[in-house]
């Protein structure tokens, strides 16, 4: 009998081409916007997740911040246990290696340029060499003492090429002015690292210019196998700090340089409760012990920051708009099958007279909305792939305020298979809910009645 059902839904979905038509695109055009939205919020995500990794280098950093003499806080650590506890974690950990980074001041020639210094051990690095594409040098190059790999913006900029050498000026660990050179020994595309123009050294050459010492190093970069275990394995770490007895806490911060933002040397980003002699406890406003030393932990989620903010408020713009769009379309399914039931009302009458139930009427009704909508929406989906697509291969700036959401310098089309079921079960049922009151009234048509009304 279901099948009957659907043949006369089918059938009657068929008899006024216009008005399904009409109705039709207006679901559709939802079911595209969506799937258009979910799409591409989802390939920023990932972008955003790639990108702010090669910014910070890892998907968990452990930052270690050690007082001084004078009671500041100074961005460098000594202790190889943390190092040994860290490696040591159960947690799916691919590589472990230290970096050290400043904001300097690059100057070639007359022109100049603030940017992020990032020491690396290259020996142990795996994320930079399969991540940033080169267009000038190559990686061997980089092995030399006091070389650097440079963006290809800056070079631009600048007029640099590889092999030409530049003076750095930046502050060490303990404060001081410190004034250096390198030779420019390769320079990358930045276009398709999200935009970012991060200068990297050997991480012994920078931890020498910054006056630290051999066994010294400011932060801990973790890479993982998989980026979406980087909260399970910064629980992990924290853990396995804490039970040792270390001052361990949780987050991140702008200021750590994650994003180019500012010195990492500056300790006042840490939480006051750590300046408390003692650790984690204590008053705020009493200097820690000189050589103590405190740990905060991030992810490459919490690095995110704003951006990954901003991403979950065009999420649920996208989500509002579906929600409009999926209002104005069951009003107009509703309005149309009201009409439908006064153009239909003999129909159903002689239908009720030949042995059609109640129950027949309504489920016919209600299929006739399920397939007008569900197949709407499909058309839609099928749609979205090749415009999304499409707009994927628009270039775009990746230096401007979401180039970390981009990739190559183009947005990320990357829709699930999920989030286009869930468009379908959200189209249907709302176009069931619009249909329910006038498959309702057509069930409850008397035959009789019907019949002598339109006669």
């Amino acid at each position: 009998m279901r099948l009957i059902h659907l043949k006369l839904a089918a059938r009657n979905v068929r008899r006024q081409p216009h008005r399904t038509i009409a109705l039709g695109g207006a679901v559709a055009f939802s079911a595209l916007v969506m799937a258009l939205i979910l799409g591409f919020v989802n390939g920023m995500d990932l972008a955003i997740q790639n990108n702010v990794t090669l910014y910070s280098g890892g998907h968990v950093l452990v930052s270690g911040y050690t007082a001084s003499q004078s009671g500041r806080l100074q961005n460098r650590f000594t202790d190889d246990t943390v190092v040994k506890i860290v490696e040591s974690t159960k947690a799916d950990i691919l590589t472990v290696s230290p970096i050290a980074q400043s904001r300097a001041t690059v100057v070639f020639g007359t022109r100049e340029i603030q940017l992020m210094l990032r020491g690396v051990d290259w020996s142990r690095d795996q994320l930079y060499h399969e991540s940033l594409i080169l267009t000038e040098g190559d990686w061997k190059g980089l092995e030399d003492s006091r070389t650097m790999l440079m963006s290809g913006q800056t070079a631009e900029r600048f007029g640099l090429a590889a092999g030409d050498r530049v003076i750095v000026r930046l502050s060490t660990a303990s404060g001081q002015q410190n004034v250096t050179d390198y030779k420019v020994a390769a320079i990358y595309d930045d276009r398709a690292a999200g935009g970012m123009n991060t200068a990297f050294v050997a991480f012994g050459d920078l931890a020498a210019d910054l006056n630290m010492k051999s066994n010294e190093q400011q932060q801990i970069a973790v890479f993982l196998n998989n980026s979406a275990a980087a909260e399970e394995a910064a629980q992990a770490i924290a853990a396995g700090l804490s039970a040792q007895g270390f001052a361990v806490s949780r987050g991140s911060a702008s200021n750590d340089g994650a994003l180019g933002a500012a010195t990492p040397q500056d300790a006042s980003i840490i939480p006051d409760a750590f300046q408390a002699t003692g650790g984690t406890q204590g008053g705020a406003n009493r200097r820690l012990a000189p050589g103590t030393a405190v740990y905060r932990i991030s992810t490459v989620q919490e690095l995110a920051g704003e951006i990954g903010a901003a991403l979950g408020s065009i999420r649920w713009i996208g989500y509002a708009v579906f929600a409009l769009m999926l209002l104005g379309s069951a009003t107009g399914i509703s309005n149309s099958y009201h009409m439908v039931l006064l153009e239909r009302t003999k129909e159903i009458g002689m239908l009720r007279c030949i042995g059609y139930k109640k129950k027949d009427i309504f489920s016919s009704f209600v299929w006739e909305g399920i397939l007008l909508a569900g197949g709407a929406a499909l058309v839609g989906i099928v749609l979205a792939l090749p415009i999304g697509f499409g707009i994927g291969l628009i270039p775009f700036d990746p230096h401007g305020d979401f180039g970390a959401a981009l990739v190559q310098g183009h947005l990320r089309f990357a829709p699930t298979l999920g989030q286009f079921l869930l468009i379908l079960v959200f189209v249907t049922t709302v176009a069931i809910a619009a249909v329910f009151v006038p498959a309702r009234r057509a069930a409850d048509v008397v035959p009789v009645e019907a019949l002598r009304k339109t006669a």
